[in-house]
């Protein structure tokens, strides 16, 4: 760098020789014509004192203002300045004018050379206001440095030797501009600058004489391009997803700063895996061109660390295995070998902290102070100690509502959650505020403030706990606005909202009523905003849509334990012209079973909350011992009542025919074969209250059918059918989801004469029944020993659900089944039930649903298997 200045100082000349060897001159600024409206002592002593400031910073020596002040007032001749310069012994003199012209402001100057060896210099600025006469200064400066100084000025500024990156880019990290002197300081600065921006190899600055000046030229050696990125030695971290951590790619310029970062990148990934003594180090090789450079990643991963052990100090009302239930964080257990438990995660560690101080809190401890956790790596893992001051425990002493108060205000008060000698606990106020504000919202109060006061009693430990209310103005709905719906009818969106104009503002319709609209599934997003209007009282509410497509062909297909290999096909129109109407065609096809399915539903019947819709069908299934072949139609209604439940009825015409009967099929079924007409109508009841369609983690699914067919309707079966089910979802521990359902059937023949067609009755096994068994292998026998269904079962699944791998919805099962069917009802005996244990994967792929699930039969019988695999894909109707 030193050689570099030097080669610029030569390139100078001999002036900028003696500029840095002699003595700078000695210049005597005089004072000049003030021709303004401003103070004009003021202003000239200021203009004084800006050019000396800026003459003395470019290195000039300068004759002290008040020397200058005494000797002489303004000059306007070239003699007169040239000899007062004499008496003050000064090489350069600096006499001029400043003028005020409106917002124009200008200074008109000369430079005189004592000598008189050089000619006398013009120099000339101008500005807009008086706030830049520092500027118009700085210019006249710069003009005399040229003079005075020997100094250089840039002619023009350019950047050789760029190929990738464009000269623009560079420029904009040089601050050395055309007009400017020469500054090696700011050049070595420009030159720093280049070098950040980590492009370059060498950075080296050349100056070139000119007529008009120094021509400045930043002469570059871009630095290699990346021809490959090499990932050595991972074996648990895929290559593509380190790839896809780091910014070192193929193509791009060579950085040694982002390689350095892109170490850190992956250390940090495998940290997040649990490899905590993972090492990475970085090779660059030019294989085949010095300009080529080959990057290699090369990883050391070594074992994970895991959580060994997670204590607390000073924890004295809850024991450790309390608090770590609180904590994200986990201690490694036997899930620790497929899933992430007992990996430690910083942010994770810390969200725990706030988590255990919310607990405390929460529990009464108002004081309690959660400290830093202490994290300890030793040979077998890592070992997490947190500090605890608990505190003294607070009781609530009372609990008070003041204010405007409702009418069943004390029936209110009981159901408040924070309620007197229960511990205190933060997250019961803010429950009972939401709750509070809650009930005075549905009363029309729709701007009512609730303010929380805690009264902390140290003497006792107590709090008191009062709730001020100003209810303000009951507020209406004036008018609904709806936009953004270019294809939905805005009486589709209207009729889910649950309070018309007019009506009393509830926070609580309008909550069901955004739901209502999401749940239809129209939109992209939706929003209800409410507006203040000029009326007292009135508010209005803009509803706002953003539409999706509603429409949908699909395709698929699968294997199933029940049907073999199969294919499906569906077109579905879920908002027919924009009414709201769902229309589908669809269509599958098995080895075991085709069908093929038209359906056409109307939710809002006359503009009423009544579900109307028929189904066209053809289903043809192979049976073991027969075919059944049918055609029929299906007219739905239904109507939803709470927020969770809907009453549904069935009417349903079937011309089913049985054929291909088995020879060695029992002569019960024999007496099936041939045309079979049913006629039925099916009554349920159905409550669904789950948290989630596909993956639910909490919740119910409860229902009861009955399904009546008579010759009174020309039915050729009579026959009453009921069915139950029981389903229930909660969350154990940690991530686990238990569920536990029970189903329950029943047919009773109402004339024997008549009896219920074969594949009415019931048949256990299979992946949705008894998992340790085959499709239809349970059940009452005939004498030839053939299955021919029941009249009457009972089944129990129990099910244990946790994360496999998380991130792409990968749950494993483990399960247990129990379950029979019989002849009749007096028959039906819980001691007879066959039972199987098993285990299994589930995924909702984005094709469908996956199951694989392998059932062991507990009790197997001569001739039965001891196990079955059951497996499912694709998508089911």
């Amino acid at each position: 760098m030193r050689a570099l200045w030097l080669c610029i100082c030569l390139m100078l000349g001999m002036s900028g020789v003696a500029w840095a060897e002699e003595a700078s001159p000695r210049v005597a600024v005089l004072p000049f014509e003030v021709r303004s409206q401003q103070d004009t002592d003021e202003t000239r002593r200021l203009i004084m004192n800006l050019l000396n400031e800026q003459l003395t910073r470019e290195g000039a020596r300068v004759v002290g203002m008040a020397a200058v002040l005494r000797a002489t007032g303004p000059v306007t001749e070239e003699a007169r300045a040239r000899s007062v310069a004499r008496a003050l012994d000064a090489d350069y003199a600096v006499m001029g004018s400043f003028t005020e012209i409106g917002n124009i402001i200008s200074l008109d100057a000369m430079l005189v050379d004592v000598s008189g060896e050089k000619r006398t210099e013009v120099l000339f600025a101008e500005e807009r206001g008086m706030e830049n006469l520092a500027s118009a200064t700085n210019q006249l400066v710069q003009q005399m440095a040229v003079h005075v100084l020997a100094k250089a000025l840039i002619a023009d500024v350019q950047v050789r030797g760029s190929e990738r990156i464009q000269p623009d880019a560079i420029m904009l990290n040089i601050r050395s501009r055309e007009g400017e002197l020469l500054s090696p300081d700011q050049v070595a600065e420009d030159i720093r600058s280049i070098y950040a921006m980590n492009y370059f190899e060498s950075v080296e600055a050349v100056i070139e004489d000119s007529p008009a000046g120094k021509i400045l030229i930043f002469e570059v050696a871009e630095n290699p391009t990346i021809l490959e990125v090499r990932v050595t030695g991972n074996d648990k971290i895929k290559e593509s997803d380190i790839l896809a951590a780091i910014s070192t790619r193929q193509y791009a310029i060579l950085q040694r700063n982002v390689i350095a970062e892109d170490v850190q990148r992956i250390i940090r990934l495998y940290h997040q895996k649990g490899y905590f003594n993972a090492e990475v180090t970085t090779s660059i090789d030019f294989p085949q061109d010095p300009r080529r450079a080959v990057v290699t990643f090369d990883i050391e991963e070594d074992k994970k660390v895991y959580i060994r052990s997670i204590s607390f100090t000073g924890n004295e009302n809850f024991s450790d295995r309390k608090l770590r239930g609180i904590m994200q964080t986990k201690q490694r257990s036997f899930l620790s070998w497929f899933t992430d438990r007992g990996v430690l995660e910083r942010n994770t560690l810390e969200d725990d902290v706030d988590r255990l101080s919310v607990f405390y809190q929460d529990q009464g401890f108002m004081d309690a102070r959660v400290g830093t956790p202490v994290v300890e790596m030793e040979e077998d893992g890592f070992h997490i100690v947190i500090p605890v001051e608990e505190g003294e425990r607070y009781r609530i002493a009372s609990v008070r509502v003041t204010g405007d108060l409702l009418e069943n205000m004390e029936e209110i008060m009981r159901d408040l959650e924070a309620q007197e000698g229960d511990y205190f606990s933060r997250e019961s106020v803010r429950s009972d505020l939401r709750m509070l504000s809650g009930k005075y919202m549905d009363e029309g109060f729709a701007y009512v403030d609730v303010a929380p006061e805690v009264r902390r009693n140290p003497e006792d430990q107590t709090a008191d706990i009062v709730y001020n209310i100003d209810k303000n103005e009951k507020v209406r709905i004036g008018r609904i606005f709806i936009s953004g719906n270019t294809k939905t009818r805005d009486n589709v969106i209207r009729r889910e909202m649950e309070f018309a104009e007019g009506d009393l503002y509830s926070s609580t319709k309008l909550e069901r009523s955004l739901l209502n609209l999401r749940k239809l599934d129209y939109f992209e997003d939706v929003e209800i905003v409410p507006a203040d209007t000029d009326r007292r009282g009135v508010m209005n509410l803009h509803v706002r849509v953003k539409e999706k497509l509603t429409g949908a062909i699909s395709v698929g297909g699968g294997f199933s334990s029940d049907d073999g290999l199969f294919a499906t096909g569906e077109v579905t129109q879920r908002n027919l012209m924009g009414r709201g109407q769902t229309v589908a065609l669809k269509a599958y096809f098995g080895q075991e079973a085709q069908r093929y399915v038209f359906s056409f539903t109307e939710p809002w019947l006359f503009d009423r909350r009544i579900l109307a819709g028929i189904d066209l069908y053809n289903w043809l299934r192979e049976y073991n011992d027969f075919t059944k072949d049918s055609v029929g139609v299906r007219l739905r209604t239904g109507y939803p009542f709470g927020n969770y439940s809907r009453f549904n009825t069935y009417y349903t015409f079937e011309d089913a025919k049985v054929t291909d009967v088995s020879e060695d099929a029992s002569a019960f079924i024999r007496d099936q074969e041939g045309r079979q007409i049913k006629s039925s109508v099916t009554f349920g009841v159905e409550r669904d209250t789950t948290d989630h369609p596909f993956i639910p983690t909490r919740g119910s699914l409860n229902w009861v059918t009955a399904e009546y067919s008579t010759p009174f309707i020309g039915s050729d079966s009579d026959y009453l059918k009921l069915e139950m089910q029981s389903g229930w979802f909660f969350p154990v521990f940690w991530k686990l989801t238990g569920f536990v359902r029970g189903k329950f059937g029943y047919i009773e023949e109402l004339d024997g004469e008549r009896p219920a067609p074969i594949y009415e009755r019931f048949f256990l096994g299979g992946i949705n029944s008894l998992r340790g068994f085959r499709w239809g292998d349970v059940g009452p026998k005939d004498e030839q020993g053939e299955i021919i269904g029941g009249l009457t079962y009972g089944l129990v699944n129990v099910e244990l659900l946790f994360p496999l791998i998380e991130d792409v919805g990968i749950r494993g099962v483990a399960f247990f089944d129990a379950g029979n069917a019989y002849n009749t009802m007096s028959d039906f005996d819980i001691s007879e039930f066959r039972t199987n244990v098993g285990a299994g994967v589930r995924w909702n792929s984005p094709l469908g649903p996956l199951r694989l699930e392998w059932g062991y039969n507990l009790d197997p019988k001569p001739g039965e298997d001891s196990y079955q695999w059951q497996f499912s894909a694709g998508a089911f109707f």
